[in-house]
Order: C-alpha cells, then sequence, then structure tokens
C-alpha cells in the first residue's frame, strides 16, 4: 500500500496503473518480505516455520504436569536465526524435536545441556528473550480531531494505543530495475501505518546489501517446497494437503490519507473485503516448480476504480 501512495504522490495515478498492470500480467517487477526484525548485531531474524512431529515421545517419560509447560514455552517461541533456518532449508532440522534440540545446543553453548523441565523451559525462554523485538506499544493522549473543521471538543480525551517499531529489514528479490529505482524514491515521500494524517508513520528507508544473511540468495530459486517471508493468496499452485501452514483473515480499511481534498473521498466505504493469507513462515509443497505463489486480489472496486490486496508469497526454496 505505502509503495503504491508514493508511486501515485510521486509519479502519477497513469503510472501507478502502469504498476498494478504488470502485476496483473504476470511481469513481477519485484517480490520483498514481511518486516524481519533485526538484533543489536544488525543480524536478521526469521519467522519459525511449522514441522511435523512433537518436542517429545513416550520414550521420554515424564509426567504431563512436566511436559506441559515446555511445550507451552517452546509453542510460543516465533522467531530463530538464519543459522537454524538455513539447517531447515538443507533438510537438516525436519521435525519440532530437531528444532528443539537444536535451540537447546544454541543456549548451552558448550556447557550441559538442560534434563529436567524447568531447565529446559528456562533454556527456551532465554532464547525467546534474545530474539529481537519488532515492535513495542504505548499510549498516547489524544483529542478527537474534525479533519474537514479543524475543531477539536474540549475535554474529549481519551488514551490511544501506538506501536513503535524498532528498525527492520525488508528483503527485495528484484526482476526490473527501473521499478525498484523508482520505488525507493517514493517511499521517501510516504508514512506506514495508521493515523498518518496527525504525524505518525514516519520512517527511513535505506537499501543495505551487506546484512543479507550469507547464503541466503542460494535458496532464491524455484522450488516445489518453498519456505515463505512474506503473506500469501492461497492459489491452485498449492498442494495444501502437504503443506504446514496457518491461515490469518485481515479486513483493513481503506487508506484515505492522501484523499481528504479528493472529491471522490466522500464515495469510499471505510473497510475492504476481508481476505484470508497463508501466513509468512508457512511451508508450502507446491504442483510444479515457482519463483513465488500467490497474488493481488483485488478486494473492493468503486466506479470502475479497483483497490488490491497484495499477496504475492515470496519464498525460499528447500534443498
Amino acid at each position: 500500500g505505502a509503495i503504491c501512495w508514493g508511486i501515485r504522490k510521486f509519479y502519477g495515478e497513469e503510472e501507478l496503473k502502469a504498476f498494478l498492470k504488470s502485476y496483473e500480467n504476470g511481469e513481477i517487477p519485484f517480490l520483498f518480505s514481511s518486516p524481519l526484525p533485526l538484533d543489536s548485531d544488525g543480524r536478521i531474524w526469521f519467522f519459525r516455520p511449522p514441522l511435523r512431529g512433537s518436542i517429545f515421545d513416550t520414550s521420554d517419560g515424564g509426567s504431563l504436569k512436566d511436559i506441559y509447560p515446555v511445550v507451552k514455552v517452546f509453542k510460543k517461541l516465533s522467531l530463530i536465526e538464519w543459522e537454524v533456518l538455513k539447517k531447515i532449508l538443507r533438510g537438516e532440522i525436519k521435525e519440532e524435536r530437531e528444532l528443539f534440540e537444536e535451540i537447546l545446543n544454541r543456549t548451552s553453548e558448550g556447557k550441559a545441556k538442560p534434563k529436567d523441565s524447568q531447565e529446559l523451559k528456562n533454556a527456551i525462554e532465554n532464547y525467546t528473550k534474545r530474539a529481537p523485538r519488532l515492535k513495542q506499544t504505548t499510549l498516547t493522549v489524544k483529542t478527537p480531531i474534525n479533519r474537514l473543521t479543524h475543531t477539536a471538543k474540549e475535554g474529549e480525551l481519551h488514551n490511544e494505543v501506538v506501536n513503535v517499531y524498532s528498525p527492520f529489514a525488508v528483503l527485495f528479490r528484484v526482476y526490473d530495475d527501473g521499478w525498484f529505482k523508482k520505488i525507493k524514491t517514493a517511499l521517501k515521500v510516504v508514512r506506514l501505518g495508521g493515523n498518518k494524517t496527525v504525524g505518525l508513520g514516519r520512517f527511513e528507508f535505506t537499501e543495505k546489501r551487506e546484512i543479507i544473511p550469507e547464503g541466503l540468495e542460494d535458496f532464491v530459486k524455484e522450488g516445489e517446497r518453498v519456505y515463505l517471508l512474506s503473506p500469501a493468496v492461497p492459489d491452485e499452485l498449492i498442494d495444501a494437503e502437504n503443506s504446514l501452514y496457518e491461515v490469518k483473515l485481515e479486513r483493513s480499511a481503506v487508506d484515505k490519507s492522501l484523499g481528504y481534498f479528493d472529491p471522490r473521498f466522500i464515495e469510499l466505504p471505510v473497510w475492504k473485503k476481508t481476505v484470508a493469507y497463508l501466513k509468512e513462515g508457512s511451508v508450502l509443497k507446491l504442483k510444479q516448480p515457482t519463483q513465488w505463489v500467490g497474488g493481488l486480489k483485488e478486494t473492493l472496486r468503486v466506479k470502475g476504480s479497483k483497490i488490491y490486496a497484495y499477496g504475492m508469497g515470496f519464498g525460499l526454496s528447500f534443498q
């Protein structure tokens, strides 16, 4: 959305239509990932993929009372380092138990591996604490303002939750350098998220190739089994029965932040249609090798104008 607003604002509406048409025609200018958090050393962390199996089996013994807290805290682990993801993509880690053992090895760092349930639970929690947080929330005091009359009602203060994002990376797979140069310019004149009209959503876009993990580009290729770096709209290429994924539903508001003085503004609906996505981190089995899955999903049409949801799944292929 921010990219499209930037193109429209900087290059005009006709250029925006040409940009969207390229996706409709299958001439993809570029793909991009969801925001990926950076740790204090500037390293990218990735979404944990779902794997088969369990971290415990009957040979481990132990009561449900001992095992459940460990399973619960491991389930909450959402981010992993590139070194761990690379082992998964190479097939060195195939099941949840193997991922569990890898995390324990990394938290032990040469010391004795944890054995009892409390030590195991603490080890997973320590690894989780090492992972960077993409965003934090805070409260701000606001007063309702009428954007058309520029007036406010006295005494009607309220608290509003604001998301504060830490530095993050977005990975691009570029197919058309011309369009990529344009969006780098466009991203300098837009803001992200909600409440842009009151000054929120400012960010700085910087191109940094040096933070791309070593070896990642080896997995950017066509494949029959892919790990999603961005949400994807389901399509017929996906073998759902042999895939591991989580579905999320999104019903987003129509972005009107640049259109308050557009004569068509009052005709725009408040909401787009609900869209089902396969979440980032999903592992998909495809019916034939491809570089991406999904596409653009039309969510609204107003007097011939179309509004899309971006659902191009940018994936890394398994070896």
